[in-house]
């Protein structure tokens, strides 16, 4: 009987009525506690000796996405701006040395003096003015014109020729970065010898390039190099509940914020990826049996590996939630079977 003294020790009730303990009430000095007593509940899916405190351990699926840090977005702007500000600085510094060489090695043209003395005073509207941008605004046309055709484009004609991709230098450090705050993309004269290098490249190198290359310059990359480059690896890709051991899928959602989220989106339909998922899942579920708790891990744990901008997607979302309408009258089955039991 709930709250009741009927069936402690005579000595127990004492001692309770002492402590002004009264019938139907919970303990505690303002009778807080619990009236009814714990229920054990057996759990029925495959598992019916299971019961209070049973807790399935973490699986193993192969799908864990560690969580991302909070991100503060005002700060994460605050480093941009800082970010773009010591690049436009260096910008400007760079190009004033290099002028003031000029000058040394007696070059006395008129352009060369009228770009030395307003790369002077753009940098001391630079220490003014902490706005990205200021840099080249400050510029005028005429000045800018001719430090980017007779200082900056024969330093990257020849550095590009040089230069050799890798992983520990995307960013182009000697021949390109420093000239992004004034020339804004890559020339379009150098395309064709910078998509030779990076088009076999890894991640690492071609991400940069998305900032580096202008909004057509990316598009034609992307259609050449990156979306067959998905295509391949989605049309390959082996699906294995309940382990995934293939990561392409995640080599896919690596590369998948570098082009349109509708691209990407088309060769997941055309490769029948979610057809081949829901045909894994469903082969599993017959074959295996696996319990809810595994069956909803793998579909979430699915859900979690794709970007947030494939997930605004509802035909994304209707076929992973087609897979967890899949896993349910699977385990009400189950359930009907071990309540026989």
């Amino acid at each position: 009987m709930s709250g009741s003294l009927a069936f402690p020790s005579r000595a127990v009730a004492n001692m309770m009525r002492r402590w002004n303990y009264r019938e139907g009430s919970g303990l505690g000095a303002q009778g807080q506690g619990i009236v009814l007593p714990i229920r054990a509940v057996v759990r029925v899916r495959r598992r019916p000796k299971a019961g209070l405190g049973y807790r399935e351990k973490p699986y193993d699926n192969g799908l864990h996405v560690p969580p991302e840090p909070p991100v503060d977005e005002e700060c994460r702007e605050w480093e941009d701006i800082a970010r773009a500000m010591r690049l436009e600085t260096e910008c400007c510094e760079t190009i004033l040395a290099l002028l003031h060489d000029m000058r040394l090695q007696r070059d006395d043209s008129v352009e060369t003096a009228d770009a030395l003395k307003a790369v002077a005073k753009s940098k001391k509207a630079l220490r003014g003015k902490r706005v990205p941008g200021t840099f080249k605004a400050r510029l005028p046309p005429s000045a800018a014109r001719y430090i980017i055709e007779q200082v900056i484009m024969p330093r990257m004609v020849a550095g590009v020729r040089e230069w050799k991709p890798s992983s520990w230098d995307p960013d182009c450090g000697d021949w390109l970065r420093p000239w992004i705050p004034l020339i804004g993309h890559l020339p379009e004269s150098l395309y064709d010898i910078v998509e030779s290098k990076i088009s076999n490249c890894g991640y690492e190198v071609v991400s940069p390039w998305k900032e580096y290359l202008n909004p057509v310059q990316w598009d034609t990359f992307s259609k050449r190099d990156i979306l067959p480059y998905l295509t391949r690896l989605v049309r390959e890709m082996r699906i294995t509940p309940p382990k995934q051991t293939d990561p392409s899928f995640r080599t896919v959602m690596l590369w998948a914020p570098l082009v349109r989220a509708q691209d990407v989106m088309s060769i997941l339909e055309a490769e029948r990826f979610f057809d081949k998922w829901e045909g894994a899942l469903r082969r599993w579920l017959q074959a295996a049996k696996p319990s809810l708790g595994e069956a909803t891990a793998w579909c979430t744990g699915w859900k979690k590996l794709f970007t947030p901008e494939l997930l605004t997607d509802e035909s994304v979302l209707a076929h992973l939630d087609a897979g967890l309408d899949m896993v349910d009258p699977v385990m009400q089955d189950l359930d009907s079977l071990f309540s026989k039991l």
